[in-house]
């Protein structure tokens, strides 16, 4: 689900009268940013530059720019100042075909934008394909309407793995089935690092049956030694939260409950000869799984 500006669109603001501006056509295409298609510069109401869009001032300052704020624009085909709004006040261009006063937000590119009362930002997507959750206080995809856990103000919260903000970020989230936000390139370097596990809470962030079956089957293939066959230590399973006493394994302690080697233990007897090397061993299978 990809966050963009907040909105008020074209059709809102604007007359539908034949004396409506009508978008150039005589002129060419390399207007706007990386970030936006647009024929407006907008004034920074807080350091007095031109910048395109807030991206590009926030990656050029050691500020950034509060987009509500902008009061003033630089139509780029006449270079005349003025307020902000939807039509230059001299040559009659639109600043974006799709046009947000509430946002300041003005964008030439067909993305479905809509704006969202609720999160009180402009989204793209498609209004239909996203309901707002007033619990976790932002927008989210239709199939999650009736089966997702709600985290109250969730994309509030930076990315726990970037620590950047994510309700207003241009970069996909992924909403794991604990509901803690991160970014979508976050999560797949995650992945790609070998870490399976929710950066907030610990929880499994993929269906890892395949992964506890193989445990399984090396937990099964590697008996502990005589001394240490019936040592029993008390596990928390991160994945349901559930306690168990099982007997301890190098592999992993797999949870009564669940059947998830996403555990850690958390009391036990003193342990006897060589726990210490086990011990080490069992944290760091825990830590990768």
């Amino acid at each position: 689900m990809e966050n963009n500006d907040e909105a008020r669109t074209v059709a809102e603001r604007a007359s539908t009268s034949k004396e409506e501006p009508l978008w150039p056509t005589n002129t060419e295409d390399n207007y706007g940013c990386e970030h936006y298609k647009r024929r407006s510069k907008f004034v920074t109401p807080c350091c007095n530059k031109v910048y395109t869009c807030r991206f590009c001032h926030d990656q050029e300052e050691t500020h950034t720019v509060n987009r509500k704020e902008v009061t003033e624009l630089i139509c780029v085909l006449c270079d005349t100042r003025q307020p902000v709004q939807a039509t230059c006040q001299n040559c009659h261009c639109r600043f974006g075909k799709y046009t947000c006063l509430e946002c300041n937000l003005f964008d030439d590119e067909d993305k479905n934008q809509y704006h969202c009362d609720g999160c009180r930002i402009c989204r793209v997507g498609g209004r239909d394909r996203f309901f707002h959750c007033a619990k976790c206080n932002m927008c989210l995809p239709v199939q999650l309407q009736n089966g997702h856990t709600c985290v109250e103000n969730v994309s509030h919260d930076n990315c726990p793995v970037c620590l950047e903000d994510i309700h207003t970020s241009r970069i996909p989230c992924h909403i794991p089935n604990c509901g803690h936000l991160l970014h979508r390139t976050c999560f797949e370097e995650l992945l790609h690092s070998g870490h399976y596990a929710c950066p907030t809470c610990q929880v499994s962030l993929l269906d890892m049956t395949d992964l506890w079956r193989f445990l399984d089957m090396e937990v099964s293939s590697t008996p502990m030694p005589e001394e240490y066959r019936d040592y029993k230590v008390d596990i928390l399973c991160k994945d349901c939260h559930e306690e168990s006493t099982v007997k301890f394994h190098v592999v992993g302690l797999k949870c009564l409950n669940c059947g998830s080697y996403n555990t850690c233990r958390v009391k036990g007897s003193p342990s006897p000869g060589k726990w210490y090397l086990l011990s080490f061993i069992h944290v760091f299978y825990t830590f990768i799984f």
